[in-house]
């Protein structure tokens, strides 16, 4: 037998359980009886994936339970619009910045389940990376493509390691535009730390002719110019946006906004002499 994970989830209800996992689509695999006739195991499945559910649980009013099921899936529009009027949704499909687009529902016990598939945008840029004209071209047919997103990914196509001018020309035809072209001497007035609440550090920095931007000790992420002073990560959407402050041709400070409820000022640290 291969090795797997398959949770284990306690619940105050089996049966009830049961018939509530089967009515948004799951299949009963195997169940086990109590002396009192009625569930008090049961193994259900999802399509490759497998969940058990055992008698001893308690019911719960707090926002999160202590387990969520994370179910990957390639409907999640389609399972939204069957749903929608028969549970209790905590979130509608959405696309996240880490390249999912996701459904959030509760089930009748309050656990969570959320169920995401690969976004337009991930799919688009997977066929970029790949240098791969069929995914790209497929994912350009599915449409739902932001402006911006095509944009991101002509300027991905444009980079040596994933130069295709093929692509570029099926993006273009699709409506991309070059990103904003800001001169070498604008980018290096960027570069540098920035500091915001406490704890917080954004470490700007030029690699190979491009912006990038980390915070803290994390990784660098290679930035996209909107204009001559807003940036966004190149590889993410809705990661977050950078505007950089210019006062008197001096960089001062940076804003970070996520979104239309986060935003964060940072202020830029002078190198000392």
């Amino acid at each position: 037998m291969a090795n797997r994970v398959v949770p284990m989830i306690h619940v105050p209800d089996v049966r009830a359980t049961v018939d509530w996992y089967e009515s948004i689509g799951f299949a009963v695999d195997q169940t086990y009886g109590d002396e009192s006739g009625g569930l008090s195991f049961a193994i259900l499945s999802f399509g490759a994936s497998q969940v058990m559910f055992n008698a001893g649980g308690q019911p719960s009013a707090h926002h999160r339970r202590e387990v969520d099921l994370y179910v990957y899936t390639n409907n999640v529009d389609d399972l939204y619009t069957s749903l929608k009027d028969r549970v209790d949704i905590e979130a509608q499909p959405h696309d996240t910045f880490y390249g999912m687009r996701e459904l959030i529902i509760r089930d009748l016990n309050r656990f969570w389940i959320t169920f995401g598939e690969t976004s337009a945008f991930e799919k688009l840029m997977n066929g970029v990376r790949q240098s791969d004209t069929e995914v790209v071209r497929a994912a350009l047919e599915g449409g739902d493509l932001k402006p911006e997103t095509l944009t991101a990914a002509l300027a991905m196509a444009s980079l040596s390691d994933n130069q295709n001018a093929g692509i570029q020309e099926l993006l273009k035809q699709a409506g991309a535009v070059a990103a904003a072209d800001v001169d070498a001497e604008t980018l290096q007035s960027y570069v540098g730390k920035y500091t915001g609440p406490p704890g917080l550090e954004f470490n700007v920095t030029l690699e190979d002719g491009r912006l990038c931007a980390a915070l803290g000790s994390q990784l660098p992420l290679s930035l996209l110019a909107v204009d001559q002073t807003t940036f966004r990560p190149l590889a993410f959407e809705s990661l977050g946006i950078a505007t950089f402050n210019v006062e008197a041709g001096r960089t001062t400070g940076c804003t970070i906004k996520h979104g239309d409820s986060s935003t964060l000022q940072l202020k830029r640290v002078e190198e000392s002499a």
